[in-house]
């Protein structure tokens, strides 16, 4: 019954063979359209290294060196922090580079605002 069965389809004709309850390609289709047309997509957010902005706290500046405080990180040019580079120190400001952007940090008013002053003593 099985070799009968097997000469009437063939194998290669088995494959061939439809669900009869499957509805057609272009249904099926419509029906996905449908069914997925008020759904919410879903975005994959690729979360970016963040990196927190960095503070300006001190400036050493003298004729023989240039530091800058950094986040409490001591720093001349050409040192890196937080994958920027260090590319000048002023007496008020300093400036890094980052992946070829300019992040330029100065320091707060109230520190570029205290003076060197001599006082004169009477003795």
């Amino acid at each position: 019954m099985a070799s009968l069965l097997m000469l009437q389809f063939g194998p290669g004709q088995a494959a061939e063979i439809k669900d009869p309850m499957r509805p057609p390609e272009y249904a099926l289709h419509k029906f996905r359209l449908a069914k997925y047309k008020n759904s919410t997509k879903t975005v994959i957010k690729v979360k970016k290294s963040e990196v927190k902005a960095m503070k300006l706290t001190s400036i050493i500046y003298s004729p023989t060196r240039k530091i800058a405080i950094i986040d409490d990180q001591m720093l001349s040019v050409g040192g890196t922090i937080n994958g920027a580079k260090l590319v000048k120190i002023g007496k008020h400001s300093a400036r890094l580079v980052r992946k070829g952007k300019v992040i330029h940090l100065r320091l707060p008013d109230d520190l570029t605002a205290v003076k060197k002053t001599l006082v004169e003593s009477d003795t």
